[in-house]
């Protein structure tokens, strides 16, 4: 039998009074109170990720571990670490580390966690991380006023702080601290075994209009672009009656991404956790996306919904507040570990 783990490390809340498990019936989630309240939050996300072959589910000395994965690294104020650290977790048996996209808030910790591990780990990542990004923070700047800039000449902006810039990723340095970068736009089998298959998706296909990324720019053969974003990945879990799906942001959009996931696996979707980033979509946008959830496949079970960080507490309201049945959403506090079969 396989069992996996995954454990909430960074998000934007800490909740210790948060009990999902009972509260809720949520079974396959817990959280250790004492733990929680030592723990920090942060704008990001990060989760560690047990996969262990089970024989005897009341005997744990003999859980033996086969994969040990890092998907997203939190943010630059490392609460990654420090959470790891409050628990007691460690990092010198990590098979993969995983960025679903290259952005400060999921990727704010990676550098940090190679120079804690002294063997060489495989870091999956996409092309776009090459690029150096920009993210506009005044409001009377348009995109426009960017588009086709060569970077000398928005270097003001910068250091106005009406704009601010991130970093590509440093594959020099990710060398040196044992790190191998394996950039792909195609999905990325990580196990496949009978009881589950581990797949990290490749670039998924921007159908949905109202999903398409528009407003993010990059530096793109040294002239400001349209940045889409294409880097953004989801983690599949494919048991044999289920699918548990794992987010980073989102950017390309829930329901862009269910398509995608539908189409390699037929197996019913019955937990979503993650970024959805639907914390500033407009109304229309969520009504559009909670009619899709309604519809987008059959229901023999409760579809569990667990939109963090990015989404936004209105996107959770609105699921609850149609009050299907067959679909239930919850926030999560940093700490929350879900346990599946």
């Amino acid at each position: 039998m396989i069992k996996i783990e995954i454990i909430l490390l960074t998000n934007n809340v800490v909740l210790p009074f948060h009990n999902l498990k009972y509260d809720h019936g949520l079974e396959f989630t817990e959280l250790n109170r004492l733990y929680t309240t030592r723990s920090l939050a942060e704008h990001g996300l990060g989760f560690l990720i047990n996969v262990y072959d089970v024989h005897d589910s009341q005997d744990k000395e003999n859980y033996k571990l086969i994969k040990k994965i890092i998907f997203d690294t939190g943010g630059p104020n490392l609460t990654f670490l420090h959470n790891l650290d409050v628990r007691g977790y460690t990092l010198y048996d990590i098979d993969y580390i995983l960025l679903s996209h290259w952005h400060y808030d999921h990727v704010g910790a990676l550098y940090k966690i190679l120079e804690k591990i002294e063997k060489r780990i495989p870091i999956i990542s996409h092309d776009s991380s090459k690029y150096e990004r920009f993210h506009r923070r005044s409001r009377d700047l348009r995109k426009d006023d960017l588009l086709g800039k060569r970077r000398e000449e928005i270097l003001h902006l910068l250091s106005e702080s009406k704009i601010i810039n991130q970093e590509p990723i440093n594959v020099k340095t990710i060398n040196n601290l044992n790190g191998e970068v394996i950039f792909t736009k195609d999905p990325y089998e990580l196990l496949n075994r009978d009881e589950l298959k581990i797949i990290l998706s490749g670039e998924i296909p921007r159908i949905h209009n109202d999903e398409d990324v528009d407003s993010a720019l990059s530096l793109q053969d040294d002239v400001l672009k349209t940045d889409k974003i294409l880097d953004d990945k989801c983690l599949i879990f494919e048991f044999k009656d289920k699918v548990i799906l794992l987010n980073g942001c989102c950017h390309s959009g829930l329901k862009n991404t269910l398509d995608y996931v539908k189409q390699i696996t037929n197996k019913p979707i019955s937990h979503i956790i993650g970024g959805l980033h639907m914390a500033g979509a407009s109304d229309n946008r969520i009504k559009t996306t909670i009619k899709y959830l309604r519809t987008f496949q059959e229901f023999d079970n409760i579809l569990y919904i667990f939109p963090i960080h990015c989404s936004g507490e209105k996107f959770i309201r609105e699921i609850n507040k149609i009050n299907t049945p067959q679909i239930k959403g919850f926030n999560l506090s940093v700490g929350t570990v879900f346990t599946f079969y």
